[in-house]
């Protein structure tokens, strides 16, 4: 017998009785104690899904910068980086820096052609919006760490950054 074929499967098309939602329920539950989902999986298949359902036009990761670390006054490292991301209308490009809250960042941005354009930081948790002023120059304070992507309105078509961990 073909397994695809339950033709041949005795109640196959008959609704599922209290005794089949109970066996299902003690699998499910089996399941989840020997192959539990990893933390996160969720969030971030979303947060995957949402982006590939963007009908947007995604840019080119072009430049990855760390510089030297150096100190602060507290002695601890002082971490940068310098992330450009480009596409045939528009460039982006971000410096990262630590944020003024614990397992935050900074993201300090720029624009060309420059122009004030609606930015939004897409995240599993949530968005967070902002506006670059007139010189293209945009800025977001205390971003959580984690997975995040960009995204630029600029003549009414989306465009949007691969996805990046801050």
């Amino acid at each position: 017998m073909d397994m695809t074929d339950l033709d041949d499967v005795p109640g196959a098309d008959e609704p599922l009785g209290g005794t089949d939602l109970a066996l299902l329920a003690r699998v499910a539950e089996l399941s989840e104690r020997v192959d539990p989902v990893p933390e996160g999986l969720v969030e971030r298949s979303c947060f995957a899904m949402t982006l590939a359902g963007l009908e947007s036009e995604v840019m080119d990761l072009m430049v990855l910068e760390v510089p030297a670390g150096s100190v602060r006054g507290d002695a601890s490292p002082l971490e940068t980086r310098t992330i450009t991301f480009t596409h045939e209308r528009l460039t982006v490009m971000i410096a990262l820096s630590p944020g003024n809250l614990p397992g935050t960042v900074r993201v300090d941005g720029w624009l060309a052609p420059t122009g004030a354009l609606p930015i939004v930081l897409r995240r599993p948790d949530g968005d967070l919006s902002t506006t670059a002023d007139d010189d293209g120059r945009f800025v977001l304070e205390d971003v959580p760490r984690g997975l995040a992507s960009l995204l630029v309105e600029q003549d009414d078509v989306p465009i949007t950054t691969p996805v990046i961990e801050l």
